[in-house]
């Protein structure tokens, strides 16, 4: 039997991830790698697949974007078999893979899995009250963020910039409760995120202190005029956005959100741009959660820091201490 189950996703890149395929079982086979590979034929495939591979005693990498990287590791996680998840980043966002440490590189993707280190993380896990559950490395989020990601799938040849562009105008804000272990923010937010790593949408650092290694969610309750919010996209590409007088920030084991006013159309929510349905949602962070195929450092922080000169987990006013000393 293979060492390893490659599950792909034919329709990663918006389609277009056909060559970047082709080259990673290249990879993997100069590596004298010992894998299988299997293609996901529908929305919810790779969770099947992934459970029952890891089942089978493989362990498996997700080759592709965001959404198969989540089904991925939500499929082996429940599979309880303690296989080892990996993942080749392909996507037109790879936050997840970026969370662990992966650069958007496909052969050093498949070196790491060939070295064979790994090593335990937080993870997050999510449900709704209609029973939904999903585990998640990102960021599971409400309000205007998981309404584009909700536009997003139900469109997938849609520029994305184009249905935040179109939401801007139609947008307008809700009152949401957020209970956390220590505080309770009640009021109009524009969303709230709940970060176990700092990215989604490709790389927009919202909650930019987040830490897969400190059994905590860190959390961004944005309410930013919405011209003004989309000013601030800029600035999240190069996590420079925190702090900001507009968003709140917590930090919290467990996180509930819910309506205001019930009254109101609910929000939906999403985790690692998978759509959960409505609110309410109880968010937990699960502290060494579970192991997975990572590089030996961050190759991804250190990528990021010679792009834009900082690590993205420190903030302005942080290096704006640090000219000063």
């Amino acid at each position: 039997m293979e060492d390893y189950a490659i599950i792909y996703n034919p329709a990663a890149k918006k389609g277009d991830s056909k060559m970047d395929i082709e080259y990673a079982f290249k990879c993997l086979d100069d590596l004298n790698i010992s894998y299988r590979s299997v293609e996901t034929k529908y929305d919810g495939h790779a969770i099947e697949l992934a459970k029952q591979l890891a089942k089978d005693g493989y362990q498996v990498i997700a080759a592709g974007g965001d959404g198969t990287a989540n089904q991925v590791l939500h499929g082996v996680i429940t599979s309880d078999s303690g296989a080892l998840c990996g993942f080749i980043p392909m996507g037109s966002g790879n936050d997840i893979p970026a969370a662990l440490g992966y650069k958007a590189d496909v052969k050093r993707a498949c070196e790491i899995i060939a070295e064979g280190f790994s090593g335990t993380c937080d993870i997050g896990f999510a449900r709704t009250d209609s029973g939904i559950e999903r585990y998640f490395l990102g960021i599971g989020s409400q309000g205007f963020d998981s309404e584009v990601a909700r536009r997003s799938n139900e469109d997938k040849e849609k520029d994305y910039n184009m249905i935040i562009l179109t939401l801007l105008k139609e947008w307008e804000n809700k009152d949401i409760i957020v209970k956390m272990d220590n505080d309770t923010f009640e009021g109009e937010a524009n969303l709230a995120a709940v970060g176990l790593s700092g990215a989604y949408g490709g790389g927009m650092f919202i909650c930019q202190r987040a830490s897969i290694e400190d059994g905590l969610f860190d959390i961004s309750i944005v309410n930013i005029d919405k011209v003004k919010l989309a000013r601030q996209f800029r600035r999240m590409y190069s996590a420079t956005l925190l702090p900001h007088p507009d968003i709140n920030e917590y930090q919290s084991k467990k996180v509930r959100v819910e309506m205001r006013i019930l009254e109101d159309e609910s929000y939906v929510c999403q985790v690692d741009g998978e759509v959960l349905g409505s609110l309410p949602v109880t968010y937990e962070c699960i502290q060494d959660g579970y192991e997975f195929i990572r590089p030996k450092t961050n190759e991804f922080a250190e990528q990021f820091k010679e792009k834009y000169g900082h690590y993205m987990w420190e903030c302005w006013d942080e290096l704006e201490k640090r000219k000063n000393m």
